[in-house]
């Protein structure tokens, strides 16, 4: 595979991560009120890229303002970063991953992406921007929207 098709690749699996740093609706009483949402938490991300196949990921969103972000592309580290609350509702996250080739290293992917937080459905969505970076130099970007939901905990089930 060429260097442009996996960079290419793995871009638009970024993708799926970029939105990665998401927010979601948890009651908390906070100067904004009883149920004022909240990011803290783990989130089902789904990427899409402007022109490009959907992606789904995992990202998880510290109460220090930390985010990991998880993607299928087995040529991504996991992507580690920063979370904001920039108003009510609104949030701005920025991580990075490290992208190889079958284990060569190729450079980075930094995801930035602004979230709307839904809480009634307890969900967010908003634009996302991915920059492949090589060499120091910003060689592909990628652009779209993320939406989300939060994980809940789920009750064991009886085996079969």
């Amino acid at each position: 595979m060429t260097i442009k098709k996996t960079l290419a690749a793995l871009v638009l699996a970024s993708l799926s991560a970029t939105i990665i740093a998401f927010t979601g609706a948890r009651s908390s009483v906070s100067a904004e009120g009883v149920n004022a949402p909240q990011l803290e938490g783990t989130w089902e991300v789904t990427v899409l890229p402007n022109g490009g196949s959907t992606v789904v990921d995992i990202a998880t969103f510290t109460s220090g303002g930390g985010v990991i972000n998880t993607d299928p592309d087995p040529n991504l580290s996991a992507g580690l970063g920063t979370w904001v609350k920039t108003g009510g509702n609104e949030y701005a996250v920025t991580f990075v991953h490290f992208l190889s080739d079958h284990g060569t290293a190729q450079g980075t992917l930094k995801v930035r992406a602004e979230m709307q937080l839904d809480k009634n459905t307890d969900t967010f969505s908003g634009p996302f921007r991915t920059d492949v970076i090589i060499g120091g130099n910003v060689v592909q970007s990628i652009c779209g929207t993320v939406q989300a939901r939060r994980m809940n905990v789920e009750p064991v089930e009886a085996c079969p």
